[in-house]
């Protein structure tokens, strides 16, 4: 119990710490070269992106790598980061204009789409929900099938991480409708509340949470959604793309050269990692990256299956009438 307070104060710091970490909205346009790299053929101009990411999470790991190394700035890109709390909203600002280049779901590209506007994604840094159903580690569930009649919590109902709750129970032949009742929880601090106070017999729980928790002992991962699912794509308008095709295959070509390193290589992101989380130890970090990692897709190519799998929650829930094809929305010929 000493141990869930101490990590829940740990998570209330960390929540409220990254909820006031938000970007400016300064207009993207290419700047001049240095004075130093003036005639010299082998540097590219510099170029400003000003990127959109949801906060408080680890999905947009290689994004959150490049900028937090240095790596985008040696590629002579300036990422202008800002931060959301949600989804809808950083679309939002992407359409209107005061964005390039938006870390988001997929389902954001199809609801783009299905209005009218000329959004699509050109890769892919993250293949899967990024979330995980965790609970006590001493509950008597061992499985979905189990938790037939409990109360679960995810971030938000009719969020990300709720349709990959209601998938779960779907395989598990269990209606999220009916047979249990799938609360609010929030993120960090809150949702672990839920958990240990038992207002919720699970958690939906995203990295570095998920590794935290689990270090602490007292919790366990009783579900990770293992199907593709095109979670976190590089998205932006196409008319952005058309005017500044140098600048995306230059960001998606450095994101490609993170991804490949840290691969090989874990621990050498744990450092860049540190500097988005501060709360959060050495070891536990290097746990949680490692679990990113390995849902990163080779060449950060969107398939055709996760891209699907996004779709179909989309009709389930009544976004689409229909699918979109593959082609409309996707385009991975900037990839490296």
């Amino acid at each position: 119990m000493k141990k869930a307070k101490t990590i829940l104060a740990s998570l209330l710091v960390l929540t409220i710490a990254l909820l006031s970490a938000c970007g400016n909205n300064n207009a993207a346009a290419p700047t001049e070269n240095n004075g130093g790299a003036a005639g010299n053929a082998n540097q590219p101009e510099n170029v400003k992106i000003r990127v959109g990411l949801v906060g408080g999470g680890m999905t947009p790991i290689i994004a959150q790598i490049g900028i937090n190394d240095g790596s985008y700035e040696k590629a002579g890109i300036t990422i202008e980061k800002q931060s959301f709390t949600s989804g809808a909203d950083m679309v939002q600002a992407l359409v209107g204009g005061s964005l390039d280049i938006v870390l988001g779901s997929y389902e954001h590209v199809l609801r783009q789409q299905k209005n009218g506007l000329g959004v699509k994604a050109y890769g892919e840094i993250y293949n899967g929900v990024g979330y995980s159903l965790v609970v006590k580690k001493d509950a008597p569930f061992q499985s979905l099938e189990d938790l037939k009649g409990t109360t679960l919590a995810v971030t938000k109902v009719g969020s990300l991480s709720d349709t990959g709750l209601r998938e779960g129970l779907k395989t598990a032949n269990i209606d999220a409708d009916k047979e249990v009742q799938i609360i609010n929880g929030g993120s960090g601090a809150t949702m672990l509340a839920a958990i240990e106070s038992g207002k919720a017999a699970g958690g939906m729980v995203s990295e570095p949470t998920i590794s935290q928790m689990v270090a602490t002992g007292n919790y366990r991962v009783l579900y990770d959604p293992p199907y593709d699912f095109a979670g976190i794509t590089v998205m932006a308008k196409t008319d952005w793309v058309d005017k500044n095709q140098d600048a995306m295959k230059r960001f998606l070509q450095v994101s490609n050269e993170v991804n490949e390193r840290v691969q090989k290589d874990p621990a050498s992101a744990v450092e860049a990692m540190l500097k988005e989380f501060d709360q959060i130890p050495a070891d536990v970090m290097e746990t949680a990256v490692k679990n990113q990692l390995a849902k990163v897709p080779a060449g950060l190519k969107v398939s055709e299956e996760g891209a699907k799998n996004v779709t179909n929650t989309q009709i389930e829930a009544g976004v689409l009438e229909k699918e979109i094809p593959f082609a409309d929305t996707v385009d991975l010929s900037l990839l490296p």
